[in-house]
């Protein structure tokens, strides 16, 4: 199921609406759409770099950066395409001036974790709202990776439209799946068989992301080595 309009034609086979006399394309697109979001939050908690972008950010002797009120905006109102919306940060780095990085930046979530100094750990940071904020002046450049939130168009359903998904091809069946769930809320009853299908299908889901798309890379226990930059 590479295109939205084969998920939602899925859809509308497991709930028994073949065409929109009760059920409208409207409503089929929202469905997809909570149901898609939901599928990426599944899979990113387990594995962030199916969906990870990046953007980088040139600063100044900075401690803070608002991502909603710089160039290249990823948060907030007046996020535009093509920039995606920050959904989670997966990690930031520094760079220097070829691009190499010098510095994987520590994440935490309290002010006082930000600013307790410990010259074992390197620079850290915190998602305060919008704004970074940082345990140390940044001068250059730093890169955000991050899974942002989704940027397929699923109002494109009918045939031809040619929306494509992502390359999760395998597991998008868990969509329409997911989406049924919405709308058997709104028809006031179960279906038993398709909530067992979920709990099969979730299950699948997780074996593959766990598993990850270079096969025998998880056969190896890595290290990780933290330095003392500041």
């Amino acid at each position: 199921m590479v295109y939205c309009e084969t998920v939602a034609a899925y859809l509308r086979t497991i709930i028994d609406e073949s065409d929109a006399t009760f059920i409208s394309d409207a409503d089929i697109s929202t469905f997809l759409s909570i149901a898609y979001e939901e599928f990426r939050q599944l899979v990113s908690d387990v594995d962030p770099n199916q969906f990870i972008v990046s953007q980088n950010y040139t600063l100044a002797s900075a401690d803070t950066l608002d991502l909603s009120a710089v160039a290249n905006i990823i948060m907030g109102a007046s996020v535009v395409a093509p920039q995606q919306r920050l959904m989670q940060i997966v990690r930031i780095v520094s760079l220097d001036g070829s691009g190499n990085v010098t510095n994987i930046m520590n994440p935490v979530y309290s002010y006082e974790s930000l600013i307790t100094q410990d010259g074992a750990w390197n620079s850290r940071y915190m998602l305060q709202g919008t704004t970074i904020k940082f345990s140390a002046l940044q001068t250059g450049v730093i890169r955000i990776e991050y899974v942002p939130l989704s940027d397929v168009d699923w109002t494109q359903i009918t045939t031809g439209d040619n929306e494509f998904i992502d390359d999760m091809v395998a597991m998008h069946d868990l969509i329409g799946l997911l989406a049924a769930k919405s709308y058997f809320m709104i028809d006031g009853a179960d279906n038993k068989s398709i909530l067992t299908q979920i709990q099969t299908r979730l299950g699948h889901l997780n074996d593959f992301t766990e598993r990850g798309r270079i096969r025998n890379a998880n056969r190896y226990v890595g290290t990780e080595s933290y330095g003392f930059n500041q």
